[in-house]
């Protein structure tokens, strides 16, 4: 799968990065929503993976961007957050995206969710 991942901070990416390319994975990482709308515009992508709180444009906003895009319209987007309440999956939901999983969440985890997403669209 071709994923694109997005977390403003720098190790978090690397280390999912890795993780998805030792399960055969390609990942694009962009560390905010300006960066993951963009990417989106530029490239498909299998799924997103896409976190809450980030500068510039924050995790909600953008994915309600995306899914404006041509690209972006029938992706899967998994939302993840320290937090994780109802309201937030709630917010989640309205915002465009299938899921929002709670931190810490493991590349594994994130990988059979994106699986099971994609087996059911």
């Amino acid at each position: 799968m071709n994923i694109l991942f997005v977390d403003d901070l720098p190790d978090t990416c690397e280390v999912f990065k890795l993780a998805f390319r030792l399960d055969g994975h390609t990942t694009r990482v962009a560390h905010n929503g300006v960066d993951a709308v963009t990417a989106i515009r530029e490239e498909k992508f299998d799924a997103v993976i896409m976190d809450v709180e980030m500068p510039q444009l924050n995790g909600w906003d953008a994915v309600t961007q995306i899914r404006q895009l041509p690209n972006g319209d029938g992706v899967p987007i998994i939302m993840f957050t320290a937090y994780g309440t109802q309201a937030d999956r709630t917010r989640a939901r309205e915002a465009g995206a299938d899921d929002l999983m709670q931190k810490p969440v493991l590349p594994n985890e994130l990988i059979s969710r994106i699986k099971e997403l994609r087996k059911n669209a």
